[in-house]
């Protein structure tokens, strides 16, 4: 018998975590860690779960955000449901707009993890929906920034090769970085300690620095990176040279995949192929648990794509997001402020977090 329900509790959200792992169509934002993440924001969180006969046949990670008056309620990526499922959708989708309303949200927005081009790879999201879905009665758009869905999947095709076959797959700049690489010492290490951990984001730190991109401190992230690691949720390691950490890599493990999300490398070292060394060895990796692929995310600037490219790694684009508005007086006031606040976005992040700490003191 199927059942749906919200819940908080963390014996379900343990075996949330473990459903996520096990099926195919896991997604890494959808991990009851990463989706409590939010919470040093200052931002509030809830799970819906769905059952056959008491086991976990889907749900989604929920965020509730509230700024001042205003109050959204956002699904980054989701349903998760088993294969077979899709007629849920509609249900699901309808369980979350009244659930919105009821927590006095101006508006609800969902991201559905479904490729929008006709491809035939769908072994890690969910399958064609009708046009007639309560999805697309949505406005298109994804006008809650704050929450960031996944865009789609970058992926490097590993079922049944071995890494010479994949290797093959790789572009010619890539083939010669793999080869140079090889006369370096380098060493990969997975690392599980706070101080290895914190010395692999100073990498990240650093690159962000270089490139000119936001990232957030390592004192906002430092709970949840160790604890992604304590409970093999993410691989975070390093390359050494000439016993010096040069660059660091951090990837999830969700859906029987990896997942890249951030990278870096020392500047003076630059002109190492490490990065090269880095993603081929958790290729290796990933063909070693029987991984089908190894996903480079979506996502970058045009030099970062065209080195994502280079492994031959194929794009597959989620469809847009979608929302619903509750309260259009409300939401068109929010709007109105969002689009002043958008250059201060990271300030925004970094006051939000602060002001939580402050308020968490006692």
């Amino acid at each position: 018998m199927i059942k749906s329900f919200f819940t908080k509790d963390q014996s379900w959200l343990d075996k949330w975590d473990n459903y996520l792992q096990e099926t195919e169509r896991g997604l890494y934002n959808q991990l009851s860690f990463w989706i409590k993440a939010y919470s040093v924001y200052g931002f509030n969180h809830d799970f819906y779960i769905v059952t056959d006969n008491d086991e976990i046949i889907g749900g989604c990670g929920i965020v509730i955000a509230r700024f001042s008056i205003f109050k959204f309620l956002i699904v980054p990526s989701g349903p998760v449901l088993d294969k077979n499922q899709e007629h849920l959708i509609d249900s699901i989708l309808n369980d979350l707009k009244e659930y919105a309303v009821q927590k006095n949200c101006c508006f609800f927005q969902i991201n559905l993890p479904i490729i929008k081009e006709g491809v035939g790879f769908h072994d890690y999201t969910l399958d064609k929906i009708s046009s007639n879905s309560i999805f697309y009665s949505g406005l298109e758009g994804m006008k809650f920034k704050y929450v960031i869905p996944l865009f789609g999947m970058r992926l490097v095709d590993l079922c049944d090769k071995t890494f010479d076959e994949v290797v093959q797959g790789f572009g010619s700049n890539h083939k010669r970085n793999l080869k140079k690489a090889s006369s370096f010492d380098f060493q990969f290490q997975q690392v599980k300690t706070k101080e290895a951990i914190a010395e692999a984001y100073n990498c990240f730190v650093q690159n962000s620095r270089d490139k000119g991109y936001p990232l957030r401190s390592y004192n906002s992230m430092k709970d949840t990176l160790q604890n992604y690691v304590a409970n093999d949720q993410a691989i975070i390691a390093t390359c050494v040279y000439q016993n010096k950490v040069v660059g660091a890599i951090y990837v999830m493990i969700c859906g029987k995949r990896l997942i890249y999300i951030n990278g870096g490398v020392i500047k003076e070292y630059h002109n190492l192929p490490i990065s090269v060394y880095m993603h081929t060895e958790l290729i290796k990796y990933s063909i070693e648990k029987g991984y089908k692929s190894y996903d480079f995310s979506v996502g970058g600037s045009e030099g970062v794509i065209r080195f994502k490219e280079g492994f031959g790694s194929q794009l597959f684009n989620f469809e847009n997001s979608r929302y619903w508005v509750f309260k259009p007086f409300y939401f068109k006031i929010y709007i109105f402020l969002e689009e002043r606040i958008k250059p201060y976005k990271q300030s925004i992040a970094s006051l939000l977090f602060i002001f939580k700490k402050i308020l968490n003191r006692d």
